[in-house]
């Protein structure tokens, strides 16, 4: 017969059973770091040197061009990288833009609308994994900074360009040395670079050579970091971006309302190259019409959008929409912007408009080279590498599973 003393000593032993397993779980669950070189070109690494990401590429796997979702803009593409999603089915459907169901504009550099949980639809990664009891953490990324089904990541930062891109370095490796119950398994980190240079100066010229072969410099400062902490050999890497960018100049620029009459238009919001237009009521033909006398840009009715755009049922797209050829430039000021040689947001078959992905560590196979990867199925990359299970998302598995051990 058991005394009291013998059930609570199994009771005992069965709770420090538990325990141990727990903790070897919690132990030997694999991390993932998510960096994003904004607007790093898919061709950049024979443009100019970058040994530090032909290394990456050298131990694990490249993508020889990631697929951005459209517009080729940074905070639809961020979102989907997050999401799976494209900006058709998220929401964030450009930088900026209506939002009919919550009467606000959406405006990149607005404060406000950027923190307003509302715009942001789908399960981002963070929300995802906290959800399922994993911690994470985002030195900057689109959503982050918004609770998106009442979650934002365990830490995280409002963005600000004027933090050095060596102390988000030093933070995201002080978050992974964390108390193991604190540690962060999925971390964000993003580089508003080269896009800042590449718009002044061009996608190839000294100036953006210069901030690339940094920016490599930079993933070799990453990359020594993680090598030393303790969890190194469970640590995967991903260094991505969200598109390319293309040369553009003053002589290929059209006046939007060169042809289009104002008084047809009710709203108009965007920028170049993708413009959201919303006619007055009668006169969605002849918006459409008026713009296509221009060369260099053209109207879509949202229904008619080439299908491989993936863009065009959500109600935040208005009836019609604008989208400039590569190269040229539409706006509604009648006289081009001076400063600007290279720009994004294009048809994603323009292959300037194409990214990069890199990967390393564990999850990953070794020297291995893809020719194609969409940025839809990251999601589902990070997802299975942590073990969670993935909310519904517009990824393709059977994409993924090559890249994977």
């Amino acid at each position: 017969m058991m005394t009291r003393f013998s059930y609570y000593l199994i009771a005992t032993v069965l709770f420090l059973l538990s325990a141990c397993s727990s903790f070897n779980s919690d132990r030997d669950k694999p991390y993932v770091v998510m960096v994003s070189l904004d607007a790093f070109r898919w061709d950049y690494d024979s443009i100019y040197s970058t040994p530090v990401l032909d290394d990456i590429a050298a131990n694990g796997v490249i993508a020889e061009r990631l697929i951005p979702s459209f517009p080729t803009k940074t905070f639809p593409n961020h979102y989907t990288i997050a999401t799976g999603l494209f900006p058709d089915h998220h929401g964030i459907v450009n930088n900026s833009f209506y939002a009919p169901d919550l009467d606000l504009v959406y405006r990149i550099g607005d404060r406000a609308m950027v923190s307003n949980g509302a715009f942001y639809g789908g399960e981002p990664l963070w929300v995802t994994a906290r959800m399922q009891g994993m911690k994470t953490a985002s030195f900057y990324w689109v959503g982050s900074e918004a609770p998106i089904e009442g979650i934002q990541p365990d830490y995280w930062k409002a963005y600000d360009d004027e933090v050095p891109f060596t102390d988000r370095v030093d933070t995201v490796l002080k978050w992974l040395t964390l108390p193991a119950g604190e540690r962060p398994h999925f971390i964000t980190l993003y580089f508003e670079e080269p896009d800042a240079v590449s718009h002044v100066y061009g996608p190839v010229s000294t100036e953006t050579g210069h901030v690339v072969r940094s920016l490599d410099n930079l993933m070799g400062d990453l990359r020594s970091g993680l090598a030393a902490l303790p969890i190194a050999d469970k640590i995967n890497l991903i260094v991505l971006s969200d598109h390319g960018m293309t040369e553009v100049d003053r002589s290929r620029y059209n006046y939007i309302f060169d042809t289009l009459p104002e008084a047809m238009v009710s709203r108009i919001i965007g920028g170049n190259p993708v413009w959201a237009v919303e006619p007055v009521e009668g006169m969605t033909d002849s918006v459409v019409y008026y713009i296509n006398q221009q060369h260099g840009i053209k109207a879509w009715k949202k229904e008619d959008l080439p299908a491989h755009l993936h863009y065009g049922t959500h109600p935040r797209i208005p009836a019609v929409v604008l989208i400039a050829d590569p190269g040229w430039m539409a706006g509604v000021q009648a006289e081009p912007p001076g400063y600007k040689k290279g720009d994004h947001g294009y048809d994603w078959k323009c292959k300037d408009m194409q990214a990069i992905f890199y990967a390393e560590g564990p999850a990953f196979k070794q020297g291995l080279a893809v020719d194609t990867l969409f940025n839809v199925d990251i999601y589902n990359i990070v997802t299975d590498i942590l073990r969670l299970d993935p909310a519904p998302n517009d990824g393709n598995m059977d994409r993924v599973l090559p890249l994977l051990r």
